[in-house]
């Protein structure tokens, strides 16, 4: 049998004992711990470090255009720095995302700085100087502009990035996973689950300051991060390298902004207004206050007055409400991320940063059909409440100006309930007459007496998941890793990259789940262990760029389960998963203007836990028993992509990029038939293929003051099963008679054919002294459109009686297009440069389109579910069963607004930046 090693139990303890510093509850407790730590590590402790990037480049002289040796290349403000080779080249590596003033100086030469230089993730920035030669060495700097490449030659990636600027001027952009499906590649399906070229929700991976952030429960971001405290934000749709792991469809990379030596700060702060639904009238009413209202503060700086970025820190904290635009659908956040930067000396870096994120919301349900009570009282709906944190830190000790060590440590908890609103305190083992057998099933009374209106918890205090059974949950992820890397630049043109992981999980699960009257209930706690190992080598030259990489995972479930969930006659151990994920990507720049690249890759991501552990003690006896498999295979994907990327001028690049991804191994459920009954369980079973194409138009922002892209995405998602519930589904509704499982691929429930979005932006300086459409208009304003079309989703028709008529998801449902806009105008103060308030509007669904995102199967249509009513049916008593009683039924019944998005939403509010 295998267990964890002493090892393992050892990290595991160090884990509890660094959760134990910080109470879930006190993020300022939290802050206070990382500042009284930080003051120790000062003066102790190695480096810790954040994500990073590369410049490199050559210096020449002006009048010949020799190469300088010797030259002195610093980052101002920093003691990064280096000096040319005999060839006059040099390359600075490790440097965190963001914006720098780069220095170059040479005895006899006069010194040339260059502003605004960017460092983008992962990437190299290539800045080359040429120097003018001085006899005296002048004391006034030559001062450049430096302009990022319009092509980055290195990139042998399909990734989208939006740096800090577009941030703030995008409307919307009120999450993340807003601003993600903005870019090309990507689907929002009904629920507003997040698809990348053509992959199940729960296959992305989520990367905040390089650590992972992802709930392995249910393969989804755990915590929310709010957009203003980020400095940049990127999506990889295709060919990530081999250090990113667990991950089929992409990967998200959210980078958060550090402090400086000045004192910055932020405060923002709006309200909305939107079209509500009224739900005795089933009609949108006009636009109203709906309590929608958010603060924001940031603030960053020295952590000590002497203006040194030696010590520094940055705080982000978000605060808000929103009502939404249907009744009972109230969610309450706030979110606060923090992040201090300390350099004991001139080459160690130390880096801690956290998150706490909190939420109560309440959601809508649509009236039963039998029963319009509930909508009367929809307080007998359930509130979800979840709350997670993050805490982390990396120590880099730099062995040579070529070669950066790292080894890091994170924690991570999140836990989520969903209950009645009325009950929310109490917890199941404390409701009398209940209790648990030798089996986990819970029998008895089920706290019948505490129930007094309709609602829908069935008199138990449980509340109706969606399009699914009555349940009370909790589940709580919390997991410690411990992980190092290794970054050497061999040479000029090799960067050596490996490192690992170790993950100690610990998952906790609570389900009491109800069919057919008779209950049985799911709790357990499991401890799978998670490792990786990668390397990486990154080779640049002048004619091709190569990133070959390869990539080791391992799981172990480390638990007993019995071998047959009917009879249990006896216990097997799961076996430990091991995967090899080679990766390739190469860039070839055929100009300055022109690159092509390629890239080639298995990835692996580990089925969501709770199809792995669920139910494992369940009766089979009773009801539709869904049983998990804790021995399943990990998830693969293989992937193609071949693109070109080429600037027309210095301002307008396009690129398009055809790929191919086989989709095997899918998480899948099966129906198992025994002597007495029969039951569904996890597997490895399903497939899919997905083929596509993006094309992405980019312009940058010049003397006309316009800037924006146009995002067109092509793609065909085939498979035999879009979630890994389909089969269960199918035998739940309909039993023995559901139809046999698919044999070939039909078109995924993600499946959108073509989606567009067309994002412009407007934007002048404080000094701008033109005119706007022949209006004289003064400057620091700007205004931001953005256009989003997506093709219609698949659907599969059905008849009055639920029977599937055709091939799966034959139907398809409208198209859809919504129009945003966003506009600020900045006011200076004191002729300061950086002290300004900003007022800001927006408005989302700016022509009020009703979009259908879901049909009735048997109609193919959102508002009208085919029903046919009877005389008896007379809601007005009067008699004859009249048009208006009719219409009276299709808008209690069949207009469930879940069934169309958002309606027009106004958002206005005030920015103070200092």
């Amino acid at each position: 049998m295998i267990t964890k090693s002493n090892f393992f139990k050892r990290l595991w303890a160090a884990g509890e004992l660094v959760k134990s510093t910080v109470p879930g509850k006190s993020f300022l407790v939290f802050a206070l711990a990382i500042s009284i730590s930080a003051q120790i590590l000062l003066s102790t402790a190695p480096v810790w470090a954040g994500t990073a990037g590369k410049i490199a480049g050559v210096v020449r002289d002006q009048e010949s255009g020799a190469p300088l040796p010797g030259a002195t290349v610093m980052i101002k403000g920093t003691s990064i720095g280096t000096s040319t080779d005999e060839d006059g080249e040099y390359f600075l590596i490790n440097i965190p995302v963001g914006t720098y003033i780069v220095e170059v100086s040479l005895i006899g030469y006069q010194l040339v700085k260059k502003t605004q230089v960017t460092v983008l993730l992962d990437l190299t920035t290539p800045l080359d100087f040429e120097l003018k030669s001085s006899p005296i060495e002048l004391e006034r700097a030559i001062t450049v502009v430096a302009e990022r490449p319009i092509i980055q030659k290195d990139l042998t990636s399909s990734t989208n990035m939006v740096i800090r600027e577009q941030l703030d001027n995008l409307p919307n952009a009120v999450g993340i996973q807003p601003v993600i499906s903005n870019m090309a590649g990507t689907v929002e399906d009904e629920n507003r689950l997040l698809h990348v070229r053509g992959g199940r929700a729960g296959t992305v991976s989520y990367f905040l300051d390089d650590v992972s952030i992802q709930d392995p429960f249910v393969g989804q971001a755990g915590t929310r991060i709010s957009p203003d405290a980020l400095e940049e934000l990127s999506l990889t749709t295709g060919g990530f390298t081999a250090e990113y792991g667990e991950a089929l469809s992409g990967v998200v990379s959210a980078i958060t902004k550090e402090g400086g030596s000045r004192f910055t700060g932020k405060i923002k702060a709006y309200d909305g207004m939107t079209h509500s639904y009224e739900v005795h009238t089933a009609e949108y009413g006009g636009l109203k206050r709906n309590d929608n209202h958010s603060a924001v503060l940031n603030l960053s700086g020295p952590l000590t007055f002497s203006q040194s970025d030696r010590a520094t820190f940055f705080f982000s904290g978000e605060w808000g409400r929103n009502n939404g635009y249907l009744p009972h659908n109230r969610r309450e956040y706030h979110s606060e991320t923090a992040k201090i930067s300390l350099k004991p000396s001139n080459n160690m870096k130390l880096v801690l940063s956290g998150n706490y994120y909190q939420r109560d919301l309440l959601r809508y349900a649509h009236r039963d059909v039998n029963n319009i009570s509930y909508d009367f009282n929809l307080k007998g709906l359930g509130k979800i409440k979840n709350k997670s944190y993050h805490f982390g830190a990396k120590a880099t000790y730099p062995t040579s100006k070529n070669t950066i060590y790292t080894i890091m440590v994170n924690h991570f908890y999140t836990d989520i309930k969903l209950a009645p609103e009325h009950l929310f305190d109490l917890y199941w083992d404390q409701w009398p007459g209940y209790a648990e057998d030798s089996n986990g099933v819970y029998v008895g009374n089920i706290h019948a007496n505490n129930y007094n209106y309709a609602d829908t918890f069935f008199n138990t205090g449980f509340t109706a998941a969606p399009d699914f059974y009555p349940v009370y949950h909790f589940r709580r992820t919390k997991y410690t890793s411990f992980g190092f890397d290794l970054i050497s630049q061999i040479d000029k043109h090799n960067q050596i990259k490996l490192g690992g992981e170790y993950r100690a999980n610990r998952l906790k699960w609570d389900d009491k789940q109800f069919f057919n009257i008779r209950p049985y209930g799911e709790k357990y706690q499991v401890d799978p262990n998670y490792a990786a190992f990668y390397l990486q080598d990154k080779i640049e030259l002048r004619e091709i760029i190569i990133n070959a990489g390869i990539r080791f995972d391992y799981l172990d479930a480390d638990m007993d389960y019995w071998n047959d969930p009917v009879t249990k006659d006896r216990k097997i151990h799961t076996e430990p998963k091991t995967q090899l994920s080679p990766r390739l990507g190469i860039s070839h720049p055929i100009s300055d203007l022109t690159v092509i690249h390629f890239s080639y890759g298995y990835y692996f991501q580990v089925p969501q836990y709770q199809f792995m552990f669920t139910n494992l003690r369940a009766d089979l006896s009773t009801g539709f028993p869904l049983v998990g498999d804790p021995d399943m295979e990990a998830e693969k994907s293989v992937s193609y992509e071949l693109g070109i990327n080429h600037a027309f001028r210095q301002d307008i690049t396009l690129k398009v990029t055809t790929y191919y991804k086989d989709l095997t191994n899918l998480a899948s459920t099966r129906q198992i038939v025994y002597a007495g009954g029969s039951y569904t369980q996890y597997a490895n079973a399903d497939y899919g293929s997905v083929k596509g194409m993006d094309v992405i138009l980019t312009k940058r922002p010049d003397q006309s003051h316009l800037s924006g892209s146009v995002n067109y995405s092509y793609m065909i998602a085939k498979g035999n099963a879009s979630t890994a519930y389909e089969g269960y589904y199918d035998y739940f509704t309909q039993g023995t008679n559901a139809p046999a499982w698919p044999v070939r691929e039909y078109p995924l429930s993600f499946d959108q054919r073509h989606t567009l979005t067309v994002n412009l932006d407007y934007r002048v300086p404080r000094d701008w002294p033109g005119n706007f459409l022949g209006m004289s208009l003064p400057g620091a304003w700007g205004m931001n459109v953005l256009a989003k079309y997506g093709s219609g989703l698949p659907y599969t028709k059905t008849d009055d009686q639920g029977n599937r008529v055709g091939a799966l998801n034959e139907g398809r449902m409208p198209a859809t297009y919504t129009v945003d806009l966003k506009f600020n105008k900045d006011f200076y103060l004191f002729s300061d440069k950086d002290l300004h308030l900003s007022f800001f509007a927006e408005v989302e669904n700016l022509f009020d389109r009703r979009n259908v995102i879901h049909v009735y199967s048997n109609t193919g249509k959102a508002n009208d579910d085919g029903r046919h009513y009877e005389l008896t049916a007379d809601p007005d008593g009067d008699g004859p069963y009249t048009a208006e009683d009719v219409n009276y039924y299709y808008r209690l019944l069949a207009r469930d607004p879940q069934n169309y998005d958002a309606p027009r939403t106004l958002r206005w509010g005030l920015e103070f930046v200092f």
